[in-house]
């Protein structure tokens, strides 16, 4: 199968592909209802999944907790697609099966969500550090940008245990330029071009975040952090 050439950040073309250009790790564009369409979305979460491996070893409850979720929303999806096409649907189908009370479905995609909350943050923050540092070398390591991603969302959902785990993951992170190389599918030299991929994955990425952020307020299933009005 051929690749389809992707934009570079000055508008010209490339046919360079990274693990962030493949359409099946892309987010899907949202219709003006915010409605996520379940498959694309599936199969988007489980490219998220495994970039997490990226990560090395050490992030491989987190890898397997994103995951695992994923299929529990898989399941359902798979069993009744008709009435689980998009998101939305799902959630209001497994809600209606369960008198109003969250059913596996819709308790995994909750805790799936969160997960996404955390790698939208972290990539985006791994971005931002990159485009925004002078001397690239300073911001290799990403210990810190891993921490503020967690702080600004898995934290206040993890109990003491487990926010002191993930304070001895945090120091196992690899340096950005091998997670950079495992996004170029081993390539060499493409930095940049992983940054531009990984960013123009972003707006489509927090849209669903988003999305399910407001649908899970909105049925009552999650309480907005006190600290904000719960907007993202």
């Amino acid at each position: 199968m051929t690749s389809t050439p992707t934009a570079n950040a000055d508008g010209s073309s490339s046919d360079v592909q990274t693990y962030f250009s493949k359409p099946e790790h892309l987010y899907p564009a949202l219709d003006t209802n915010n409605d996520i369409p379940t498959e694309q979305f599936i199969s988007a979460c489980n490219g998220i999944a495994e970039f997490v491996g990226f990560l090395g070893t050490a992030f491989t409850p987190v890898k397997n907790d994103i995951a695992g979720n994923v299929l529990k929303v898989k399941t359902k999806y798979n069993l009744d697609r008709e009435n689980c096409s998009t998101v939305q649907k799902l959630v209001e189908t497994d809600l209606s099966q369960h008198g109003g009370r969250m059913g596996i479905p819709t308790e995994g995609l909750l805790w799936l969500k969160r997960g996404l909350e955390f790698m939208l943050e972290l990539l985006t923050l791994m971005v931002s550090d990159y485009k925004e540092s002078k001397d690239k070398k300073k911001t290799e390591n990403l210990v810190q940008t891993i921490r503020k991603a967690y702080e600004m969302t898995l934290k206040r959902h993890h109990g003491f245990v487990s926010k002191q785990l993930f304070k001895l993951v945090i120091h196992a992170a690899p340096y950005r330029k091998d997670i950079l190389k495992a996004v170029a599918l081993g390539q060499e030299g493409k930095e940049d071009l992983c940054i531009d991929h990984i960013a123009a994955h972003l707006g489509n990425f927090r849209a669903n975040v988003n999305s399910l952020v407001q649908l899970y307020y909105a049925k009552g299933l999650e309480t907005p952090p006190a600290s904000t009005d719960g907007s993202r």
